[in-house]
């Protein structure tokens, strides 16, 4: 997809193989921009539906018996509930939301055996960890430092000595809806109107920097808030997408799944 400008723009569709009811009605919602406060940049609060012709501007179906989720898409997916549940059960038997102990380690392999067999994007080597956020934040990505970073494009060092690990997927665990907030451009996209408005260099800026320095001259860019009932998930673009979690309007704690690439980890 492009603007109307002609820029790269990702698409939202439901991942082929994967059957949603009701995939688009009421799951997503754009606001006016976002407010940058110590470093971090938040999306703001006013958040509408989005109406029919804006929804036709966001969303593609993928066709085809052997289609498979494009790089130039976000995809919807849902795991089957008995996995979700076995998850709780496990975490109820004393594992906690850590996600550590044998029991896990058997339902992840059986998580990730099924995903594959979905045909979606994954490394050959996956790393799995379940994020457990309180209600009522406007970011739930969390730094080395255990201090909420905001809007980003989620890499970050799974230990001192990693590489950077890459996001791949976000799904709800949780028994009540999550929401993802995201910004529905490439990292060249957001380059590229860097430099048209005069600021060189951007396309050399780590993620971090590329995220504060666009946001800091682009601060009425919409954002994108995208609704997950329990079960469902986001796959991510491999270019990166700037995407964070929001639980303000929750009632329960969120709990939420991220797929990433574990190449860097020894």
């Amino acid at each position: 997809m492009a603007t109307d400008s002609g820029e790269a723009a990702y698409r939202l569709a439901v991942a082929p193989r994967f059957g949603l009811a009701g995939a688009w009605s009421g799951r997503l919602e754009r606001n006016a921009g976002v407010e940058l406060a110590d470093g971090r940049v938040l999306p703001r609060e006013d958040w509408k539906p989005l109406d029919e012709t804006a929804l036709e501007d966001l969303v593609g179906g993928i066709a085809g018996r052997d289609a498979v989720l494009p790089p130039t898409h976000l995809g919807l997916v849902q795991l089957p509930d008995r996995l979700r549940r076995s998850w709780w059960a496990e975490a109820e038997r004393g594992g906690g939301a850590s996600g550590s102990g044998e029991g896990f380690e058997r339902l992840f392999s059986e998580l990730v055996t099924f995903l594959r067999f979905k045909r979606l994007r994954l490394p050959e080597r996956v790393g799995l960890e379940v994020a457990v956020s309180a209600p009522g934040l406007r970011s739930t990505r969390v730094g080395v430092d255990g201090v909420l970073e905001g809007l980003g494009f989620g890499d970050r060092p799974a230990a001192a000595s990693s590489r950077a690990r890459r996001p791949v997927g976000l799904v709800n665990l949780g028994d009540e809806a999550s929401f993802v907030v995201l910004v529905a451009l490439p990292p060249a996209t957001l380059a590229a109107r860097l430099e048209a408005a005069g600021d060189s260099g951007t396309r050399t800026l780590p993620p971090r920097g590329l995220v504060q320095r666009y946001f800091a001259c682009f601060p009425q860019q919409p954002c994108l808030r995208l609704r997950l009932a329990p079960g469902e998930g986001v796959w991510l673009p491999p270019f990166g997408v700037v995407h964070d979690g929001w639980t303000r309007g929750k009632n329960d704690v969120d709990v939420m799944l991220g797929v990433a690439d574990d190449a860097g980890s020894p």
